[in-house]
């Protein structure tokens, strides 16, 4: 990581103190970044409306950072991310987390946990994005068709 940050080995745990700590720093910029991006003009007023805009969002934002992406992914599922940090990324995205939650009070995962519902809706976005990374030809419809996926499967 140092070299491909130009900068001499060891010079980053001046920094963070253990990898770890670096993990977790490194986990919650790129939450911060993306929760920034989808939070930006998000409708309100329009469940279906809202979770669209967040959709498309994290999914362009996923194309245009593709190496994020795949870094956040990775580390979505590492054990060397705290509890703490996994809390404060979901206080990052609270009006998101708020909005899944809404739309799936009354479909069959009322009552679910809202950490499990956000992990089956990072799923969906992140099976689309690589298929639509891999065929981009056809982005529009593979986009429209798991969003439509998503809504039946949350409302």
């Amino acid at each position: 990581m140092a070299k491909r940050a130009g900068v001499p080995n060891g010079s980053l745990f001046t920094y963070f103190e253990t990898k770890s700590d670096l993990l977790n720093a490194l986990y919650l910029a790129l939450k911060q970044h993306l929760t920034e991006q989808v939070l930006r003009d998000l409708p309100t007023g329009d469940d279906k409306a809202a979770l669209r805009h967040l959709w498309t969002v994290w999914i362009d934002w996923g194309l245009q950072h593709a190496p994020r992406r795949k870094a956040l992914a990775q580390l979505s599922v590492s054990d060397q991310i705290s509890d703490v940090s996994r809390r404060t990324a979901s206080e990052f995205a609270g009006p998101t987390v708020e909005l899944v939650v809404r739309i799936s009070a009354t479909g069959a995962l009322r009552g679910a946990p809202a950490r499990y519902i956000g992990g089956l809706v990072e799923a969906a976005v992140g099976v689309t994005t690589e298929f639509i990374s891999a065929h981009p030809e056809n982005a529009e419809a593979i986009a429209d068709a798991g969003f439509e996926a998503l809504w039946k499967s949350l409302s």
